[in-house]
């Protein structure tokens, strides 16, 4: 299993579903190069838990945590690293998972989707 690592945190409620939307895209491509599943828990949670509320990012940050002790290795995509992001990598090296660095889909990079961190 891959784990999927990008932003999430933005300027506005709208800029923070729209890289939620991002990360979707994300373990498609993640899937694709590395095959079985690609998980990407900041693609959704941010519909069930407010990423501005502490307790509720604590508890999104510990879920992602446990999710990628199950995998196998970590996909950091884009160019921006989040405090949230560094943890997850910060993890991930410390279980011995390999990390690999992708860049966002040029669509992305150009604001043509979304937009925030």
């Amino acid at each position: 299993m891959t784990y999927v690592c990008s932003p999430l945190s933005a300027s506005s409620r709208a800029a923070m579903l729209a890289n939620a939307a991002k990360a979707n895209t994300y373990m498609v491509l993640a899937e694709r190069e590395f095959g079985g599943k690609a998980v990407a828990p900041h693609a959704y949670l941010p519909y069930l838990l407010d990423d501005r509320i502490p307790e509720e990012r604590a508890l999104a940050l510990e879920f992602g945590l446990k999710l990628l002790g199950l995998c196998d290795r970590i996909v950091v995509f884009g160019e921006v690293i989040s405090e949230g992001m560094r943890g997850e990598i910060a993890y991930a090296e410390k279980l011995g998972l390999p990390v690999f660095y992708r860049a966002a889909p040029a669509v992305f990079r150009l604001g043509g989707v979304g937009g925030g961190g």
